[in-house]
Formats: C-alpha cells, structure tokens, sequence
C-alpha cells in the first residue's frame, strides 16, 4: 500500500481522499477515475439501506456494520508458476484460463483461448474500451451505498472478454482469496461476450478467519445469442461479511445460468439480478446452502421479465444445523410487454436442528395475463421421519442416514450441472462441510 494511502487510510472507508489514493496508486485513465470518485460520493452521502424501506434488505440490517473500522488490504506479492500456485490455492482440474488474486492483487494468471482474461491494470487498448462501455452500466454506481463503496473503493477487477461465435471448452476459473483482518475489498467481474458465444466462468472466493468485509459485484453482459454459465463459490471464513450485488442484463436469445454455493462465512448476502430484456432470453438461478453453527445466508433473486417470449427458471435449496440462518426473498416480475412469458420459482429448506431457521419469501408481480406460466413454492421442514426411519431399519445408523438424505436433497441442483469436473467439485464441498459438522 502506497504512503498516500496509508496517510488517508486513518480518515475512514469513507474519505474520498483515500478513495483518490487508491486510483492514483492503480494508475487508472480519467474516465475510470471519475467512476471511483463518483462511487466514493455516493457512498459518502447515502445512508445504510433501511430493511423496512428497500425491498432486498427486507431481512438483513446492515447499519450495525462498523464501516469505518474497516480499510483497503495490502495485496500480496507472492508469486509462482503455475504448478506452484495450483499446490498454494488447491486448483484442480483443467481451465481454458486461470486467475489468481490474493488481496485483490493478481499473483498468477495463465491461459491461451479466444477470450480475454485480465485484471483491468493489465488490460489493452482494445480492452480498455469494452470496459469503457460496459463498467458500472449493469450494477449501477448509486444503487445504495455499498454499490457506492464499491466503485469508489473497488481493487482487483477483471474483465472476461470473450469473441462473437467462440465457444470456450473449458471453464475459466477465477480465484480471490482475502487474508488481512480489518480490510475491505471491492473485487469486481466484467463479463462481455460476444454474438453466439459459450463460456463457463468459476468465481472462487475464500478468506481467513479474520474480521473482512467484502462488497463483491459481478456484471453479465451476453450477447445476442450466447451463453454464460456463472458459478460462485463462497467459502469464506467464519469472521467474513460479504454483500454481493450481480446482475444481468440480455440480449436476445442469450442465456445466463448461474449457480450460487454456500459453504461459510459469518453473514453472505446476495443479490440476483436478471433483466429479461431481449426477445427469448433466458435467465436460470440455482442456489445451495449448508449450514452450521450461527451462518448467516441470505438471498435476494430478481427475475424481471421484460421483453416478450422470455424464460426463466429457479431453484435455490439449504440445509441447516446449528443456529444457522437461511433468507430466501425472490421476486419474479412479468411486465407489460412480457408477452408468453414462463416463469418458475422454487425454494426448499431442510431444518436439521430445533434452533435452525430459514425465511422463504418468494413473490410474484404479474402485470400481464398473456403468459405461458408463472409459478413458485416454497417448504420449509425438518427430514422427512419416514424416509429416516426406512434408512435405520436397514441398519444405517442415525447419523449417517440423516446426512444421506440431505446429500439428495442437495443433489437435485448438482444433477443440474452438466459439467461433470464442476459437479464432482461442488459434490467434494459440500462432502467437506458434512464432515465437519458430523
């Protein structure tokens, strides 16, 4: 961290002096510098969202966060070759592309494919210009005052550019890993693809068990006719708040999967976002959750249909033992001009203890009667005493048929994963957790 930085940093996250440190230190063009600053403002002058007022904080209050205790963390210099940071970080498997932040500094970045796979520092003048036209377009600078510390504090941006008609094989996989107590962290994605494009983007994110707050933001940008598939992995540390915002907006014909995995951290708080605005998009959102001790996993979807013939499909699921906290708020919209519009919303909960909890929310806004189907559910129980108990006459002790169970409950979103390296992944996991909290 540069002395400018260093000399603002006691001022608070606020200071938009500390804000102009950080984009003098990352030698940003004026364009981007004008984003941070602005970003800085909005943060500096809106208050916490309020849960009474704004419909994604329904369940979550966020004015008891400390901001100013937190600042930018120092990135990290270690550096590798790529087998050495495969053994650091634990990266198996094969990628079209890797990248590797610790701090939101990049420490390794290796690949040969058709996209473009860059920390906004690196990226070219071509580059440069896509994230001229797309950065802060689709999460907006000034929806609340953590999309503002976001742009005005952000560090560790990535830009996947991907080509019209290039169908990337494998996944690329971006790694963020957070370790210094007290920091916050802005890490942004940028994914730009071109006309009939395929990719599969893996985000990983991890942290250590210190106080971290981490404000993440992810834009989705699929040309006409192309494919993103998005997954997230959020095992962060016992001490770590996370309030995400990603959102995406199509073109027509294009689709976006993305699948939301939940495996720790203090409070993660994320918002869904797709606006169906091209003719025959489709937007599909899967979400797991497994839960222990007081985790705190919180959810906010938005399905918004707005152009005709648009698709959409979800299913989030968790699993809860201890004092763990599940929110699932979702909101499917039809506007006016949704016309055949086909809608699905469903969430599942399985209360594995008498102090579990889950919130189950799902709303449907309807403004046109010409649709195909708009539908949602929701449950929320404990396993099912019958199955149980089948399982325990054929010998399984308790135990081990209650962790059967919950890895079929789980599973009904893993089957949904075509990619089986990905599948095998996600399975490990979630294994890894019912191991822990057996």
């Amino acid at each position: 961290m540069s002395s400018a930085i260093e000399n603002t940093s006691a001022s608070g996250l606020l200071s938009a002096a500390l804000s102009r440190a950080l984009g003098e230190r990352l030698e940003e063009p004026e364009w981007l510098a004008e984003i941070r600053a602005r970003g800085a403002a909005v943060a500096a002058a809106l208050p916490a969202p309020i849960p009474s007022a704004e419909r994604p904080w329904k369940y979550y209050d966020p004015s008891d966060l400390r901001l100013d205790s937190y600042t930018p963390g120092v990135g990290a210099t270690q550096r590798g070759t790529a087998d050495e940071i495969r053994g650091r970080y634990g990266i198996d498997g094969e990628y079209a592309a890797v990248l590797v932040q610790q701090n939101s500094e990049t420490v390794a970045n290796w690949g040969e494919n058709e996209a473009a796979v860059v920390d906004f520092r690196s990226a070219d003048e071509k580059q440069l210009e896509v994230i001229r036209k797309h950065y802060g377009t689709v999460v907006p600078v000034d929806r609340n005052k953590f999309t503002g510390m976001h742009y005005g504090f952000q560090r560790g941006a990535v830009l996947v550019d991907v080509p019209a008609n290039a169908e990337i094989r494998r996944p690329i996989r971006i790694v963020r890993n957070f370790e210094q107590g007290g920091q916050f962290a802005a890490p942004h994605t940028l994914v730009v693809t071109g006309e009939n494009s395929r990719v599969s983007i893996i985000e990983d994110f991890r942290s250590s068990e210190e106080d971290i707050l981490v404000v993440p933001a992810v834009e989705l940008v699929p040309g006409p006719g192309s494919e993103i598939r998005h997954t997230t992995l959020h095992r962060w540390g016992s001490q770590t708040t996370v309030l995400s915002e990603q959102r995406t907006v199509t073109e027509r014909d294009s689709a976006i999967i993305s699948l939301s995995l939940a495996t720790g951290g203090k409070v993660v708080k994320s918002h869904l976002e797709s606006s169906l605005v091209g003719r025959g998009s489709s937007s599909e959102l899967f979400g797991l959750f497994l839960g222990d001790e007081g985790e705190h996993i919180n959810f906010f979807t938005l399905q918004d249909h707005i152009g005709p013939d648009t698709r959409s499909d979800l299913l989030f699921k968790a699993a809860l033992k201890g004092q763990a906290r599940a929110v699932y708020y979702g909101l499917t919209r039809v506007g006016l001009g949704a016309k055949n519009a086909d809608a699905n919303q469903v969430n599942r909960n399985l209360l594995l203890s008498k102090t579990a909890r889950a919130d189950s929310d799902p709303v449907l806004e309807i403004l046109t009667n010409d649709v195909i189907r708009v539908s949602h559910g929701a449950t929320a129980g404990p396993v099912d005493e019958e199955q149980l108990y089948y399982l325990q006459t054929r010998g399984i002790p308790h135990a081990e048929a209650e962790a059967l169970l919950v890895r079929a409950f789980l599973g009904q979103v893993l089957d949904r994963i075509p990619d089986d390296a990905l599948r095998e992944e996600l399975t490990n996991a979630l294994e890894a957790k019912l191991e822990r909290e057996a």
